[in-house]
């Protein structure tokens, strides 16, 4: 039958009701999602160690509804090693159960890891309370671990039809506290930065330093062993320069100067009287212990 149409009094029991069409019913009267207040309403909360908490509260699901009377805890599988993994805690209609229920659906490890595939069939049809987040290595969940996917219509929402008033205080606390975590974290992350930057930047200056303290050293060495060779070399050349000097005009003048320097009779002169050259000076005397004036002819 294309059309349906209830509710009208039973005659000979030719209008019989079952719970499917009380579902369709209520589900064009009250859509998908959790009860709104108390702002906590079926909430994932931390617990200890590796469990979390679903906090009291009701839900639709497409024309059914689930109470939770007291606070029903999950019991989350240990960390890997290596990798982490996202588990979402979900209200499940089970159509062929007969029942809606609080599933805890365990996610895929990655290193860099998504939450599992919501379902939403003939047989199923899920609402997402939080997604929890398990990083590598880690022993115990804490609320900064915990996504709250309560108001995201998508994957849950809230129930509207006879509702008048939305308490969301709760949720803004939560998510409160989660951007308390993360900007101290991130203030953390940003130091554990700043104090590698800057002993990598002071590790730097300091191997310049040293590749400049060695560099002029070695020039200095260089400039030193230049020096020295260039000093050995001009000795050298003044050793020979009367030699090579000798034969110009200027060099036999240096020699005769050195010679004059030199000689004990460095004196001569030429006497007009007999044309004779004469030397005269100073010699020592041993016997006189001194010195006498000597003035003898060239010969």
């Amino acid at each position: 039958m294309s059309i349906i149409s209830g509710f009208f009094d039973s005659v000979n029991k030719d209008r019989v009701y079952n719970a499917e069409f009380l579902a369709t019913f209520h589900s064009a009267l009250v859509g998908n999602g959790i009860y709104p207040n108390p702002s906590n309403n079926l909430q994932v909360v931390e617990r200890t160690l590796m469990t979390t908490t679903v906090k009291v509260g009701k839900a639709w699901i497409n024309g059914h509804f689930i109470i939770n009377n007291e606070d029903f805890v999950i019991q989350h599988d240990m960390a890997d090693g290596a990798l982490s993994r996202i588990d979402r805690v979900v209200l499940q209609l089970d159509t062929a159960g007969r029942m809606i229920d609080i599933v805890v659906k365990k996610g895929a490890f990655s290193s860099n890891p998504v939450a599992p595939v919501i379902l939403r069939n003939v047989d199923f049809y899920e609402l997402i309370l939080a997604d929890v987040r398990i990083s590598a290595g880690q022993i115990r969940i804490i609320q900064s671990n915990i996504t709250d996917q309560r108001l995201n219509k998508t994957l849950c929402g809230i129930v509207h039809g006879y509702i008048d008033q939305v308490d969301t205080t709760t949720i803004f606390n939560q998510y409160q506290s989660w951007f308390n975590d993360y900007s101290v974290t991130k203030a953390s992350e940003f130091l554990t930065w700043q104090n590698q930057v800057t002993t990598a930047l002071e590790n730097w200056v300091d191997a310049q330093q040293l590749d400049y303290d060695a560099w002029r050293k070695a020039e200095e060495k260089l400039f030193q062993s230049w020096s020295q060779g260039r000093k050995n070399g001009f000795d050298a050349w003044f050793e020979t320069v009367k030699d090579v000097l000798d034969t110009t005009a200027d060099g036999k003048l240096l020699n005769q100067l050195n010679d004059h320097k030199d000689a004990s009779m460095p004196h001569v002169f030429l006497d007009a009287t007999d044309n004779k050259i004469y030397k005269y000076g100073f010699k020592t005397n041993s016997t006189k212990d001194g010195l006498i004036f000597v003035f003898e002819e060239e010969l």
